[in-house]
This record gives structure tokens, sequence and C-alpha cells, in this order.
């Protein structure tokens, strides 16, 4: 015989937005876990449109997010995808929203504040269109910095990886014949 499972009914006041947290440093770990309505707690610098996109098919109501999403080293496009989905963005609650709140949690979201039992516990930066924009612009700036980086970085490792590169010389012996057959590489990114 099966009892029914008895629910302490909790209160949020009308127009907050709210739900049971689920937290997870790896948002690739975490999107497996989240249902709609969940608020997704993360740790996640320069949210991608990859990971932005699959918070998005799941349905939550917020990301909680312990790192910038932006941080202004390239123009990410996931804060600006959750934006336009109506999710709300907090970012930079630090390392304290991993301690304050706990897998299961009902929290709700008071401007840039999160509540738990309607005590503020952690708060951080609330993200919208107008701030998303500006962040992006900015990125945008720096992104010849970063370009001109990475181009020396390749170089680094070309230089480091000639005889590998170039030559072939310590390639491992592969049993599968490759020659004449055609290779699909996948990268999971746009």
């Amino acid at each position: 015989m099966r009892l029914p499972t008895l629910r302490r009914t909790r209160t949020v006041e009308p127009g907050a937005v709210s739900g049971i947290a689920r937290l997870d440093r790896r948002t690739k770990r975490l999107v497996g876990r989240l249902r709609p309505g969940d608020v997704a707690v993360l740790d996640h610098v320069d949210i991608d449109r990859v990971a932005a996109d699959s918070l998005v098919a799941v349905g939550v109501s917020a990301v909680l997010n312990a790192k910038p999403s932006i941080s202004g080293r390239y123009p990410n496009l996931g804060p600006e995808v959750l934006i336009q989905s109506g999710i709300v963005l907090i970012d930079d609650l630090g390392e304290d929203v991993f301690k304050q709140i706990s897998e299961g949690d009902l929290v709700s979201i008071d401007g840039d504040t999160v509540l738990l039992d309607g005590e503020p516990v952690v708060t951080g930066i609330r993200q919208d269109a107008e701030s998303v924009a500006a962040a992006m612009a900015d990125a945008r700036e720096g992104l010849s910095v970063q370009l001109e980086a990475f181009a020396a970085n390749t170089m680094d490792y070309l230089k480091q990886e000639r005889d590998l590169l170039l030559d072939g010389v310590g390639v491992p012996d592969v049993q599968t014949q490759i020659a004449g057959r055609h290779v699909l590489i996948v990268v999971r990114g746009y």
C-alpha cells in the first residue's frame, strides 16, 4: 500500500520568480537534472550559446551564476539568449551561493537578491537586455587582443609540435585503415 507524501506548502510573493534550486558547477551535468521551472545554480564564466540553449530548452525560470556570465574576454552569446527567452540571470554571486543554497531548496528572487524561506542569502548582479548589450559591446572591443593572443599561442604550439604536425614523427600506429576514408570531426558549439 502506498501512502501519499506529505508536502509542506510554502508561500512565495506573487510576481516573484521562484523555483526548486538545482546546483552543479558544470552546466553540462546540471542540464540533465533540471526540470521546467527550476532555478539553475552554476559556476560558468562566459556562458556560451550551447549552454544557454540547453537551459532554455529545459525551461528554467532563472539562472544563478557564481561567476560573471560575460567576462569581457570575448563576445559570448549565452547571456543574450537567456535574457531574450525571459529567463532571469543573476551573475557574480560568488562561491557562497553553493554554501547558502542546497539542492532541492525552494528559492525566490527579488531584484538581485536570492531568498531562501523569505530570508536573503546571496546578492549578485541582475542582468537585463541593456547590461548584456553593454557588456557585449565592451567584449567586442577587446576581441582583437584575444585574437592576437590566440594566434600567438597557436604559433607557439606549431613551433613546439613541428615534428609531429609537419613530419608525422611520433604519431601512434592505428589499427584502423584511414587512408581514402571520410573523417568527421565533431565539436560541441557553434
